[in-house]
């Protein structure tokens, strides 16, 4: 586990400019409904099995991710997690789910927004193909964010080891320097009404 010294916090009007710029990120019939933290790592522990028993019927979650160096990002996720469990036509069950409304953002040290790559027409690009559209994958040992030439977020089943690579579905960079992150705490929201 990481230490919690370090880094003295910022003052309250640095996280609140902070928040309120992912609040202008959210779609706007979102920002009409009042956020509820769901998870938290600092109240429910870390487990995997604990995020998806109290966010999965959630449509959309909101992850924020504070890293041990301090970093703060996340993914706004457009479906509930439930949907990891259901198949396809053939029985099977579906690796990818979600949908282009998803995005990625970065909150420290730089403020970022990472949209769906099909949601800009001038990328039009048809070698994309399927890797643009690798949003959301979960299973009993991982979760994931993004895809296609690596995983925008990866953390692993015990919410404490997570990775970031640039991926085809948002074009992002890593999201944190080393691109390998020990997460210090995880906050998920859902939104009240919605």
């Amino acid at each position: 586990m990481c230490k919690l010294g370090g880094e003295a916090e910022k003052p309250q009007y640095s996280r609140l400019f902070k928040l309120f710029a992912l609040w202008s990120w959210l779609p706007v019939r979102i920002t009409m409904y009042q956020p509820r933290l769901l998870y938290t790592t600092e109240e429910h522990g870390c487990s995997l099995t604990t995020f998806y028993v109290r966010v999965e019927m959630y449509e959309p979650t909101l992850l924020m991710i504070k890293t041990c160096n301090n970093e703060v990002f996340g993914a706004y996720c457009s479906s509930r997690w439930y949907e990891r469990n259901l198949k396809d036509d053939h029985g099977n069950r579906q690796a990818y789910f979600g949908t282009g409304e998803s995005f990625l953002f970065s909150l420290y040290p730089e403020r970022a927004k990472y949209p769906w790559v099909g949601i800009d027409s001038s990328q039009d690009d048809p070698s994309l193909g399927h890797s643009a559209e690798l949003f959301m994958a979960a299973d009993t040992k991982m979760l994931t964010i993004g895809g296609g030439e690596g995983q925008a977020i990866w953390m692993d089943e015990n919410i404490r080891f997570g990775k970031t690579d640039h991926c085809v579905t948002f074009n992002n960079p890593p999201l944190c320097e080393s691109g390998d992150f020990e997460i210090r705490v995880l906050e998920v929201y859902g939104f009240v009404g919605v």
